[in-house]
């Protein structure tokens, strides 16, 4: 089995192309040798953004859980675990926490928060997934719909060629193509897009979010691949994509062809959360703007921040370009986990004080009413 590998520089990183070749008798064909070659690129492995774990339920509503008939306390737990199995991996939907919770709960009240802490720890127990949402600093930037989604996140630890991701994601084509998509528009998203100020509804995914242009993002996708139009959709060509009749990919007539669609994968990943989009001001793009004077543009979302991360999107460049990671992206990265750090201690020191400062308060008006 041949082996060639390539260092990209960084101390303790690598590229390499593991060649594998195995051959096949077959009789129909004169007893031809046919030698099968499968060709894997290895990415090195970075920690993803930080997530949070769900809330703990009181100690009462443990108690409440436990103490319901053991049948239907089990098909409460089985029943949640399953619609979160069902949504992350099936369904690839964002999980609603109240919706979940309260169809599995059904009649009985109280003890959704301790049936979402069980349902997590099984999770974790079988499939080494964590129920996890949002962090908090990273939810203050975001609309009010993503304070109550959830996230399942694979915990496993990967082993340095990134086994384990390969694996996971190489099984089926498809999803095989999507997260190669993906992987490709946060890197244009990040290393291509300004964090600029802007006017948005929202002003994304951590302090430093970059945003790209839609029509930059699908000028570069264009460079990658030709078939991919160079220009984004008309307001009625997205229309016709979310509804599952938009245009073609060019040259997407032939079979050899196997550009994915675009338009709908995107659609896709901004509902999945993977990806944010917002009409925002952007003063040295001309092209694309509506009445209003704003231009759709796209950023890394809080889903692609947890399971795949912005120091993974800078690695990956540099796999791919053959080069180290940039050190001012990597930077710009510590400095932004290094600050919501401080204001996260600040916070449980600020609470801390407020606590102590009430009860004096509590103790001196009992003493005037004694």
């Amino acid at each position: 089995m041949p082996r060639r590998s390539r260092s990209n520089g960084a101390a303790t990183e690598s590229v390499s192309f593991i060649e594998e070749e195995e051959e096949y008798n077959n009789n129909e064909e004169d007893s031809e040798d046919f030698i099968m070659t499968q060709t894997q690129f290895t990415f090195s492995q970075q920690p993803a953004d930080k997530s949070q774990n769900i809330d703990v339920a009181r100690t009462s509503e443990q108690s409440k859980l436990s103490d319901l008939n053991p049948t239907t306390r089990t098909k409460i737990v089985t029943d949640l675990s399953r619609m979160l199995l069902f949504k992350a991996l099936g369904m690839k939907e964002p999980i609603d926490r109240t919706k979940v919770c309260s169809e599995a709960c059904g009649e009985v009240k109280g003890v959704s928060k301790a049936a979402l802490n069980e349902a997590d720890k099984r999770l974790k127990d079988v499939f080494g997934f964590g129920v996890k949402h949002v962090n908090s600093k990273m939810e203050e930037n975001l609309p009010v719909r993503f304070k109550n989604r959830l996230y399942l996140i694979n915990e496993v630890r990967d082993d340095d060629a990134g086994t384990h991701s390969l694996n996971l994601h190489s099984a089926h084509k498809e999803p095989m193509t999507e997260k190669g998509v993906l992987m490709v528009v946060l890197s244009f998203a990040f290393c291509k897009g300004t964090s600029a100020v802007r006017s948005g509804l929202m002003k994304g995914a951590g302090k430093k979010t970059r945003w790209i242009t839609e029509h930059h993002l699908y000028s570069l996708l264009h460079r990658v691949d030709e078939n991919i139009p160079s220009e984004p959709p008309s307001a009625e060509g997205r229309k016709k994509t979310r509804s599952s009749g938009g245009r073609q990919s060019l040259g997407g007539g032939s079979d050899l062809v196997e550009t994915p669609d675009i338009d709908a994968l995107l659609e896709k990943f901004v509902a999945q959360d993977y990806l944010l989009r917002d009409k925002i001001e952007e003063g040295d793009e001309t092209a694309g703007k509506s009445e209003d004077g704003k231009v759709i543009a796209y950023a890394m979302g809080p889903r692609a921040a947890m399971e795949v991360g912005r120091r993974q999107v800078v690695y990956f460049c540099s796999n791919v370009l053959d080069e180290k990671p940039d050190p001012t992206m990597l930077a710009e990265i510590d400095e932004d986990d290094e600050s919501s750090e401080e204001e996260e201690e600040e916070d449980e020191e600020g609470g801390g004080d407020q606590v102590l400062e009430e009860e004096p308060k509590k103790r001196g008006k009992r003493q005037k009413r004694g």
